[in-house]
């Protein structure tokens, strides 16, 4: 390969008043040298490095393919839109990159049809009881002229229990083969263009579910890049893991309910659907054991589950005997036999379960799930792959822990700084005198506070809550309290939300978890990130819970810290965005100020901002910066 800086440098010169920063060209370097050699390199680039280009330049250059796995959409996004199409000027060469997601993102052609000529009755079952006419047409016009199938070109979106009956997922296709719609597919014909595309773009999920089938889903590749990277442990749990629940099981009897008139299967299904979902909703939110009822009411819905693979198996053997038989039912069929050995084998994972493993119910009280989330994915990526190709790991945070909870032992972790200039571009301002949230039950004191900041900024205000409970309290305080349009996550979508608040500068936005990350809003709009409290983990998250277990007595330095550390940096990383973006970080918990046993660990994770415990002078900072932009 070229030399790395040289390719770096033809790369940048195609960006308005492009230059190659000094982190950008030490990660790219530390790619570069592992190109080729199965190597795993991890890189935490602050943000503002250019750390798209500096993984893109090397591992395109250096090899024949290469899958970008991301967490979020908005990255996905630019990537293709922006800086693959950078990278190939800066190359001089033509570069086939393509988007790849799960097929339920993608629509199914034999379902809609289906769905379209059933029965209004057996329509009605397929989308949660309600009369959707309005919107299966809807879909059905666009499919006459889609080229991806892919639902995110749907506006507004169809409702999930609609789209849920035209796609499927990857328990329910029989594959292209089987099915009378496979040569039209869209979720084959996405693939297709993945095996024949110089870089994939996928999520974590996908490479994830990859992983857990053995490399079924992607086509062979070179090299692996994570981009926030600090998802994976999450992710990587997830799709290595399995779940089961009363929806899963009323879905599979949707599922065949057509196909198995004759006996009450389906029906049984939907009481062991029932059985599950009254034991597990207790349980919410909480790690347990397989007792004696809840295995009895598992082995019952595994019994049934078996029974329908046997009578869908004799159906099927009928239909291939039957050269002139039903496409439609032997579609369904086919499906059914997929979705049913599906959930037999979730069950059976639940009955093989040991000490590494943690079995807890997530969802909700309407749809409680079973998950089992592996302790230790060490083993399985070992064995999948680390050192089976070139992987590299990189986002603006990444915690000291990941590289254990992903088995790559004490693989170092190269740390580039930012090139922004932080202590003049960022204030951070500790609420010292604020009590603690333990003594500040109705958060009179903390959101007082922060309204005085807002007014200070004249709007211009993304505030952070840590709980959904939290977020609303405060949305309620600022509307009524304050003259500034309040956003409120949730009551649009996010990419909505966003632009609103991009387009309108005296507007505040309030959002939790979700908006501490993947969102980009430079410029004057956003001048001040408040963060109600530090984003220490739940004491009753049972995956969490496990680690402590684990842990023992190290727990909270082992455990809890390392991810308050990772959550806060990149709630703070959404104030600076450019070169040019000024503001301040308002964090409203005091023991940032007065923990001593972690507030420098919490304060060394965050970019190098000037500080402040006085609110007088942060007051006098945002009056300056909405001074400064009087036309907003």
């Amino acid at each position: 390969m070229s030399d790395v800086s040289s390719l770096l440098t033809q790369v940048t010169g195609q960006l308005d008043g492009g230059e190659v920063r000094d982190g950008q060209l030490e990660m790219a370097e530390a790619i570069a040298a592992a190109v080729g050699q199965d190597a795993t390199v991890l890189v935490e680039a602050g943000t503002g490095t250019g750390k798209s280009l500096a993984y893109l330049t090397p591992t395109v250059a250096g090899a024949d393919r290469v899958i970008i796995a991301t967490a979020t959409i908005a990255l996905q996004s630019q990537l293709l839109h922006n800086d693959i199409p950078t990278l190939a000027a800066g190359l001089d060469r033509d570069i086939d990159a393509v988007l790849l997601k799960g097929r339920s993102n993608y629509l199914c052609r034999q379902r809609l049809e289906e769905l379209t000529n059933v029965p209004r009755t057996e329509q009605l079952q397929l989308t949660g009881g309600r009369n959707r006419a309005e919107e299966v047409e809807s879909i059905r016009e666009w499919a006459e002229q889609t080229r991806t199938g892919d639902r995110e070109e749907l506006d507004p979106a169809p409702p999930s229990e609609v789209w849920s009956a035209v796609s499927v997922g990857p328990d329910e296709c029989p594959g292209a083969a089987r099915c009378p719609a496979g040569g039209r597919c869209f979720a084959e014909a996405a693939r297709d263009a993945a095996a024949e595309a110089d870089v994939i773009i996928t999520n974590h999920h996908y490479y994830g579910l990859d992983i857990d089938n053995d490399g079924a889903l992607l086509p062979e590749h070179d090299i692996v890049v994570f981009d926030e990277a600090h998802h994976l442990p999450e992710t990587f749990g997830a799709t290595c893991g399995t779940e089961i629940s009363g929806t899963r099981l009323r879905s599979l009897a949707r599922r065949v309910r057509a196909v198995l008139t004759d006996t009450d299967l389906p029906e049984l299904l939907d009481a062991s659907a029932a059985s599950v979902d009254e034991l597990l909703r207790p349980a919410l939110g909480d790690r347990l054991e397989l007792d004696a009822e809840l295995l009895a009411a598992l082995v019952t819905a595994r019994d049934r589950a078996d029974q329908v693979l046997a009578a869908l198996r004799k159906l099927d053997r009928a239909d291939d005997e039957t050269p002139s038989g039903d496409q439609t039912v032997a579609a369904r069929i086919r499906r059914g036999l997929t979705s049913a050995t599906a959930v037999i084998g979730a069950i059976d994972l639940f009955f093989a379960a040991d000490d590494d493993d943690v079995v807890w119910v997530d969802g909700s009280g309407f749809q409680p799930v079973l998950r089992l989330t592996p302790l230790d994915l060490g083993e399985i990526l070992t064995d999948r792959l680390w050192g089976s190709r070139t992987a590299v790991l990189t986002s603006a945070t990444l915690a000291d822990d990941v590289p254990g909870q992903l088995g790559l032992g004490d693989d170092e972790i190269l740390r580039v700084d930012s090139p922004f200039d932080y202590p003049e571009q960022a204030l951070l301002y500790c609420a010292a005198d604020l009590p603690e949230p333990r003594l500040d039950p109705d958060r009179s004191a903390t959101l007082g506070r922060l309204t005085e900041l807002v007014e200070a900024a004249g709007g211009r205000t993304l505030a952070l809550s840590t709980s959904w409970r939290a977020m609303e309290a405060t949305a309620e305080h600022l509307r009524e309290h304050t003259d500034f349009e309040v956003l409120v996550q949730g009551e649009a979508a996010k990419n909505v939300l966003v632009e609103q608040f991009r387009d309108d500068p005296r507007s505040v936005l309030v959002a939790t978890m979700s908006f501490w990350q993947g969102i980009d809003v430079p410029g004057p709009t956003l001048s001040l990130v408040t963060i109600d409290r530090l984003p220490f983990p739940r004491p009753d998250e049972p995956v969490t819970q496990a680690r402590r277990d684990r842990a023992g007595r190290y727990a909270f330095r082992d455990v809890d810290l390392p991810r308050a550390k990772t959550l806060l940096a990149q709630g703070v990383g959404r104030l600076i965005r450019r070169r040019t973006d000024r503001g301040v970080v308002a964090v409203l918990d005091s023991r940032l100020a007065t923990k001593k046993s972690y507030r420098w660990e919490l304060i060394q994770a965050l970019p190098p901002m000037a500080r402040t415990g006085e609110l007088d002078a942060v007051l006098d900072r945002l009056r300056e910066l909405d001074a400064a932009d009087p036309v907003g």
